[in-house]
């Protein structure tokens, strides 16, 4: 990544712990089922982990951004097993957990607002489960991920089970989001390869 990465401490960390934060924050969608670890690292102002399978295999990587009154914004992408003999697919996500309780959405979503700096607002359904919600449309995701490092700020409005808004509001270091936008592609093409899908949309 060059020098415009912070040359913090790296640390390895077992799944249990990766993945038990990763789930109370609504960031993953899926238990690790098997002895595994985990690379954490930061990236600037991001952290980054990047978990391997039982064969050293990368499976997963998520990376995270703290924003204004506990809000974070997660980045993920993984290989998720669908049952036995079945082969793996490619999930990519983008994710907005916060304080306030959101309730469960239905599998099509709410209707969901956000914009980048002053431009237009723009419109999504997302997924909503306890405190988050959740983007889970690949193709959406790359979208969401390329706006991200052309942008200063982001603001979301998620919306509660009574349809009342939450705000939630982030800021980007243009180098950081750059330099982790760039190691999440690679790292997910490289998933998406093991997974052998469709990786033309990682862009």
């Amino acid at each position: 990544m060059g020098a415009a990465m912070s040359k913090q401490p790296s640390y390895l960390f077992s799944a249990q712990t990766v993945f038990s934060l990763a789930l109370v924050l609504g960031a993953a969608g899926f238990y690790a089922t098997a002895p595994a670890q985990a690379f954490a690292t930061w990236i600037g102002s991001w952290d980054y982990v990047l978990r391997h399978d039982q064969e050293g295999k990368p499976q997963a990587a998520f990376a995270r951004l703290r924003g204004e009154s506990e809000a974070l914004l997660w980045l993920t992408c993984s290989r998720l097993t669908t049952g036995e003999d079945k082969p793996e697919t490619l999930s990519m996500t983008a994710t907005v957990s916060q304080k306030g309780y959101l309730g469960r959405s239905t599998s099509r979503g709410r209707s969901t607002v956000y914009w980048f700096d002053d431009r237009s607002p723009e419109l999504a359904y997302w997924i909503y489960r306890e405190k988050a919600g959740q983007m889970a449309n690949a193709e959406q995701v790359s979208v969401f991920l390329n706006r991200i490092t052309e942008a200063r700020s982001l603001v979301i409005e998620l919306s509660n089970y009574r349809y009342e808004t939450q705000r939630s509001e982030f800021r980007f270091n243009a180098v950081d989001t750059k330099n982790v936008a760039e190691r999440f592609r690679q790292d997910c093409r490289d998933i998406a390869s093991l997974a052998k899908a469709d990786s033309s949309l990682i862009r």
